[in-house]
Protein backbone atom coordinates (compact mmCIF):
# COMPACT_ATOMS: atom_id res chain seq x y z
CA UNK A 1 0.00 0.00 0.00
CA UNK A 2 2.77 2.53 0.74
CA UNK A 3 4.42 1.88 -2.83
CA UNK A 4 0.83 2.78 -3.90
CA UNK A 5 0.91 6.00 -1.55
CA UNK A 6 4.23 7.16 -2.97
CA UNK A 7 3.40 6.71 -6.39
CA UNK A 8 0.69 8.95 -6.37
CA UNK A 9 2.35 11.63 -4.28
CA UNK A 10 5.41 11.56 -7.62
CA UNK A 11 2.68 11.78 -9.77
CA UNK A 12 2.16 14.89 -11.81
CA UNK A 13 -1.29 14.44 -12.89
CA UNK A 14 -3.71 17.02 -11.30
CA UNK A 15 -6.75 15.31 -9.43
CA UNK A 16 -9.46 15.45 -10.95
CA UNK A 17 -13.38 16.02 -8.79
CA UNK A 18 -15.65 13.51 -9.51
CA UNK A 19 -19.11 14.81 -10.45
CA UNK A 20 -22.45 13.16 -9.31
CA UNK A 21 -22.95 11.66 -13.23
CA UNK A 22 -19.47 10.27 -12.99
CA UNK A 23 -19.62 6.36 -13.59
CA UNK A 24 -17.53 4.02 -11.02
CA UNK A 25 -18.55 1.08 -12.02
CA UNK A 26 -20.64 -1.28 -14.51
CA UNK A 27 -23.32 -3.56 -12.69
CA UNK A 28 -23.65 -6.77 -14.48
CA UNK A 29 -26.87 -8.91 -14.89
CA UNK A 30 -25.67 -12.90 -13.94
CA UNK A 31 -27.72 -13.57 -17.30
CA UNK A 32 -29.71 -16.33 -15.75
CA UNK A 33 -32.82 -14.99 -18.10
CA UNK A 34 -31.25 -14.12 -20.68
CA UNK A 35 -28.02 -12.43 -22.19
CA UNK A 36 -25.88 -10.43 -19.47
CA UNK A 37 -26.23 -6.80 -19.97
CA UNK A 38 -23.66 -4.23 -18.33
CA UNK A 39 -25.42 -0.99 -16.56
CA UNK A 40 -24.01 1.97 -15.88
CA UNK A 41 -24.05 3.06 -12.05
CA UNK A 42 -23.45 6.57 -11.51
CA UNK A 43 -22.29 8.15 -7.94
CA UNK A 44 -25.84 9.91 -8.13
CA UNK A 45 -27.55 6.72 -8.75
CA UNK A 46 -25.58 4.50 -5.95
CA UNK A 47 -26.00 7.64 -3.72
CA UNK A 48 -29.42 7.99 -4.18
CA UNK A 49 -30.62 4.85 -3.86
CA UNK A 50 -28.72 4.15 -0.50
CA UNK A 51 -30.39 7.37 0.77
CA UNK A 52 -34.14 5.60 -0.11
CA UNK A 53 -33.29 2.96 2.77
CA UNK A 54 -32.69 5.22 5.21
CA UNK A 55 -36.26 5.59 6.58
CA UNK A 56 -36.40 1.43 6.42
CA UNK A 57 -33.26 0.93 8.20
CA UNK A 58 -32.47 2.38 11.24
CA UNK A 59 -28.99 1.35 12.29
CA UNK A 60 -26.06 3.10 14.54
CA UNK A 61 -21.86 2.99 14.41
CA UNK A 62 -22.60 -0.37 16.27
CA UNK A 63 -24.00 -1.91 14.15
CA UNK A 64 -22.73 -4.15 11.45
CA UNK A 65 -23.79 -5.70 8.20
CA UNK A 66 -22.02 -8.82 6.51
CA UNK A 67 -21.03 -8.18 2.92
CA UNK A 68 -20.98 -11.25 1.23
CA UNK A 69 -22.40 -10.58 -2.47
CA UNK A 70 -20.28 -10.08 -5.58
CA UNK A 71 -18.77 -6.17 -5.58
CA UNK A 72 -20.37 -5.86 -8.63
CA UNK A 73 -23.64 -6.63 -7.48
CA UNK A 74 -25.71 -3.39 -7.68
CA UNK A 75 -27.60 -4.68 -3.94
CA UNK A 76 -23.71 -4.86 -2.43
CA UNK A 77 -22.91 -1.33 -4.04
CA UNK A 78 -26.10 0.33 -2.86
CA UNK A 79 -25.67 -1.55 0.84
CA UNK A 80 -22.37 -0.16 1.01
CA UNK A 81 -22.90 3.09 0.61
CA UNK A 82 -26.03 2.67 2.92
CA UNK A 83 -23.05 1.75 5.45
CA UNK A 84 -20.78 4.46 4.84
CA UNK A 85 -23.29 6.89 4.80
CA UNK A 86 -24.57 5.56 8.50
CA UNK A 87 -20.92 4.59 10.06
CA UNK A 88 -22.05 1.02 10.47
CA UNK A 89 -19.62 -1.77 10.50
CA UNK A 90 -19.09 -3.90 7.03
CA UNK A 91 -17.97 -7.25 8.01
CA UNK A 92 -16.45 -8.92 4.81
CA UNK A 93 -17.21 -12.67 4.66
CA UNK A 94 -14.32 -15.35 4.79
CA UNK A 95 -15.14 -16.49 0.50
CA UNK A 96 -16.57 -19.54 1.39
CA UNK A 97 -20.61 -19.47 0.87
CA UNK A 98 -20.72 -22.62 3.52
CA UNK A 99 -18.71 -20.81 6.32
CA UNK A 100 -21.26 -17.76 5.81
CA UNK A 101 -23.11 -18.61 8.97
CA UNK A 102 -19.81 -19.26 11.17
CA UNK A 103 -19.36 -15.82 9.83
CA UNK A 104 -22.33 -14.34 10.88
CA UNK A 105 -22.24 -15.62 14.44
CA UNK A 106 -18.25 -13.83 14.73
CA UNK A 107 -19.77 -10.53 13.17
CA UNK A 108 -22.97 -10.78 14.63
CA UNK A 109 -24.68 -8.69 11.90
CA UNK A 110 -27.57 -6.18 12.38
CA UNK A 111 -29.00 -6.46 8.95
CA UNK A 112 -28.23 -9.75 6.40
CA UNK A 113 -28.92 -8.49 3.44
CA UNK A 114 -29.83 -10.79 1.05
CA UNK A 115 -31.09 -11.79 -2.24
CA UNK A 116 -34.28 -14.52 -3.16
CA UNK A 117 -31.63 -16.98 -4.62
CA UNK A 118 -29.64 -17.59 -0.89
CA UNK A 119 -33.64 -16.97 0.63
CA UNK A 120 -34.89 -19.96 -1.29
CA UNK A 121 -31.99 -22.03 -0.69
CA UNK A 122 -32.61 -21.74 3.00
CA UNK A 123 -36.11 -22.23 2.60
CA UNK A 124 -35.09 -25.36 0.50
CA UNK A 125 -32.89 -26.41 3.19
CA UNK A 126 -35.77 -26.19 6.09
CA UNK A 127 -38.71 -27.58 4.02
CA UNK A 128 -36.46 -30.67 3.25
CA UNK A 129 -35.41 -31.06 7.03
CA UNK A 130 -39.07 -30.68 8.06
CA UNK A 131 -40.03 -33.66 5.41
CA UNK A 132 -37.71 -35.72 6.31
CA UNK A 133 -39.01 -35.93 9.87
Amino acid sequence: MQQVIDAGKESNEPFEKCTQDDCPIFSYTSGTTGDSKGVKLTHKSILSSAQTMQPYLIVDREDAFISYLPYPHVFEQVLTMFGAINGCKIGYYQGDPAKLTEDCALLRPALFPSVPRLFNRIYSKIKQRLDST
